[in-house]
């Protein structure tokens, strides 16, 4: 009776392992946060503005076709899907005031976000602690942001991203703090 009930115990144990082996479909997913501070000129003043952007990139694992039933599969490197939430503080106090989130579908090597200034939405990219702002690269707020409108960043090098702007919500001051 021990023998069956060793048996039973290790299928058991056996299949619940290969099951969840078995149940990874995205290889490489990180999260990483990271603050930045920004400076913009407004009615004639300098204002510094921290943020806080926290990115999320997915990259499925793909195999090649040609290869399916074979035991050494040659992998395929599809594009990567990158989640970004820009959390901005516009003043001195504890608390975040808008809150951007934005995605973008990227094979190459890019990292930029969005921050905002008084009326619109502008592309800015890393300059080591801070960020830079792409002065002739910008979205206005007036325009009815909604998911499925989709805008064009042209790097330098000429490659062209599309990101969607899913949300941009102005923060109270009851809301999310540091």
């Amino acid at each position: 009776m021990k023998i069956y009930k060793t048996i039973a115990i290790s299928i058991a144990l056996l299949t619940g392992t290969t099951t969840f082996a078995q149940d990874a479909t995205q290889a490489g997913v990180s999260k990483e946060s990271t603050k930045k501070t920004y400076k913009l000129y407004q009615n004639g003043e300098l204002i510094k503005n921290s943020v806080l952007i926290e990115t999320t990139r997915n990259q499925a694992v793909m195999l090649e076709k040609e290869d399916k039933d074979n035991v050494n599969q040659d992998r395929v490197i599809p594009p990567t899907v990158v989640v970004k939430t820009v959390k901005i503080d516009n003043d001195a106090d504890n608390q975040y005031d808008e809150v951007v989130k934005f995605s973008y579908t990227t094979s190459a090597k890019t990292d930029f976000t969005l921050v905002s200034g008084r009326d619109n939405l502008m592309v800015a990219v890393e300059d080591g602690e801070n960020l830079s702002i792409l002065e002739n690269r910008s979205i206005n707020l007036d325009d009815e942001m909604n998911p499925e409108k989709a805008y064009v960043f042209t790097l330098d090098d000429g490659n062209e991203i599309e990101f969607k702007v899913e949300s941009f919500n102005k923060m109270d001051s009851s809301s999310e703090s540091k």
